[in-house]
């Protein structure tokens, strides 16, 4: 049986990808694929040591086909067919425009991920603003908006929604029970980010006219369209087993979602002109960086997936003792205990981690406990813009905004305006768990 110490190559990475990153960012490049290895294989220890080398390779075995795979395949296919799109704005500067753009994205990001959504329109949304005398309020409102809470309605829009539609939740469940706090919220945000830029720039005259937004890459948005009708189509094949590997049972539902999403990345490799990437500054490190980190996160769920399954009889009792009340999740406390690990750990993960403690049953918690479902998933996605490393998209748009001429708060700083901004809000959103 498992003990709290075999979590400790959980918490290590975790600590680590926090960490590291923000203080030792060159150390971190020089040391990550170490770090990495060393905390896998004292993870694969663990495992042989408590489970016996046939089990351990038997759950690790299933972990990667059945998860990580899956996984990478559709990460792979987002992070494609967003490069592949081009857009430059051809209109003014105005207030209108940017509440629209923001919006905008944060619909966009339901379908190409916050990620895509994020490296799509950043750049272009900073070019067309680059003449306000204030402009920090601008990096600051895309991360809450578009690079977080804008991807909360679907498993395509952020990592933990597509970790629970792996698990079994169903595609359209987020968006029929998280639409209203989605709206609540990004309105709440969109009307601060309104007042602050009138107060700030109230003496600025926009030179530009309203031309229109020139996209490039449109046969992009198709292969997107490919992308959410496999994610649809895929649940309703076969899930009787038609191959074996390592004794994992392999379905034609997980061939043919897994094999499609990679098509339609190598798709949209061929037919996006190359003009495209080298204008979106494409290349595939950043995708190989998440690939190796999550192959390691994974792998290290595995025992603390094992630890939570035995509820208050198992390590965790006291984390566990805390979250539900006669053996019946607290949805608050379950909302602010998984935002609050998003906003410093990656999100994903954390998603997983409270998935599991809430019982792990897809179908039990959508059916029976929707509440506590909408308060993992709307706490994991919506806090991780309470930091910096809250969510991968935010210190990506934090550098290309530096880059840009922006001035962005320090990681401090940036807490201030998140507290401050999105903190009554949420507060809002943890009182109505059970009436969305």
């Amino acid at each position: 049986m498992y003990s709290l110490p075999d979590a400790f190559p959980y918490i290590a990475l975790m600590l680590g990808l926090a960490l590291f990153p923000l203080l030792l960012l060159k150390i971190w490049h020089v040391l990550e694929k170490p770090i990495l290895v060393v905390i896998g294989v004292w993870t694969l220890m663990v495992m042989v040591q408590v489970e016996g080398a046939y089990h351990a390779v038997h759950s690790f075995s299933h972990m990667f086909f059945h998860e990580y795979i899956a996984f990478l395949a559709i990460l792979f296919a987002l992070f494609v067919v967003a490069g592949g799109i081009h857009v430059q704005f051809n209109m003014s500067d105005s207030l209108k425009n940017n509440v629209l753009i923001l919006l905008s994205g944060a619909i966009l990001a339901n379908f190409i991920g916050t990620t895509g959504a994020s490296m799509v329109l950043i750049r272009p949304f900073l070019r067309l603003n680059h003449n306000r005398p204030y402009k920090t309020h601008l990096g600051v409102f895309f991360i809450f908006i578009v690079a977080n809470i804008g991807g909360s309605l679907t498993p395509l829009g952020d990592p933990p929604l597509f970790m629970g539609y792996l698990a079994g939740v169903d595609f359209g469940w987020t968006l029929q029970h998280g639409w209203l706090p989605f709206v609540m919220t990004i309105a709440f945000c969109l009307g601060v980010f309104a007042c602050i830029d009138r107060v700030k720039n109230k003496r600025t005259i926009s030179q530009r006219h309203d031309v229109g937004i020139a996209i490039e890459g449109g046969v992009n948005f198709v292969l997107m369209g490919a992308i959410v009708a496999i994610t649809l189509f895929a649940p309703c094949l076969s899930s009787v087993s038609v191959i074996s590997i390592m004794e994992v049972e392999i379905s034609w539902q997980d061939i043919i979602r897994d094999c499609g999403y990679v098509a339609i990345g190598g798709l949209s490799l061929w037919l996006t002109p190359k003009h495209i990437h080298q204008h979106q500054h494409f290349n595939f490190e950043p995708f190989k960086e998440v690939a190796r980190v999550f192959l390691v996160i994974f792998l290290s769920l595995i025992p603390i997936s094992a630890m939570l399954k035995l509820g208050c009889n198992g390590p965790f009792h006291v984390l566990f003792n805390f979250a539900h009340a006669q053996c019946l999740p607290i949805d608050v406390r379950y909302f602010w205990l998984s935002g609050g690990l998003s906003a410093f750990l990656d999100n994903a993960p954390t998603y997983l981690l409270f998935f599991k403690m809430a019982g792990g049953n897809a179908q039990i918690l959508m059916n029976q406990l929707p509440s506590t479902l909408l308060a993992i998933s709307l706490g994991s996605v919506y806090m991780g813009a309470m930091s910096y490393i809250g969510n991968a998209p935010n210190f990506m748009v934090r550098s290309i905004a530096k880059q840009s001429g922006v001035e962005m708060p320090s990681f401090v700083g940036y807490m201030i305006w998140s507290c401050v901004v999105l903190l009554p809000i949420l507060y809002c959103i943890s009182l109505f768990l059970k009436h969305f």
